[in-house]
């Protein structure tokens, strides 16, 4: 069975983001911390291989987040998608440079979890993706920098 440590969120007065709580795919390290073997969809200040402190809780398999213990060097974002011609280019994109990008529907939100490695050009995908944004494509957030200007 997969090991999953439960991030709970915080809603806006919008009700975003739309759950609650996040469980995410972590690698047990040895007591008690793990590292996260996938890209989040709404946590802030977390991504993928970021290595984190755990406490059990009344769920087996599943632990409670307490705090990051070292942070990777990968970058996350979530994209929501807007227009539907966006799925495939986004997962093209984003895969061509090296990124780890995971799709979840939640409620009427289609988004991509997406981790960005720390060789590939953040700022150079930023403004690609603010250009999107700006023609109502997606909309997306920075949940964790690790790429410094």
């Amino acid at each position: 069975m997969t090991l999953k440590v439960l991030f709970k969120l915080e809603n806006n007065e919008d009700g975003y983001p739309p759950i609650s709580h996040e469980l995410i795919n972590v690698t047990d390290m040895s007591n008690n911390t793990f590292r996260i073997d996938n890209a989040p969809f709404f946590v802030r200040e977390l991504s993928f291989n970021d290595i984190v402190f755990a406490q059990e809780s009344d769920i087996n398999e599943q632990f409670e987040f307490v705090c990051v213990k070292e942070e990777s060097s990968f970058t996350s974002i979530s994209i929501i998608i807007l227009a539907p011609s966006m799925d495939s280019y986004l997962m093209d994109l984003l895969r061509g440079l090296g990124c780890v990008v995971e799709y979840g529907e939640f409620g009427s939100y289609r988004v991509l979890a997406v981790a960005i490695p720390a060789e590939t050009d953040y700022f150079k995908l930023k403004k690609q993706l603010n250009s999107l944004e700006e023609d109502t494509k997606i909309s997306f957030e920075e949940l964790a920098i690790a790429h410094q200007e």
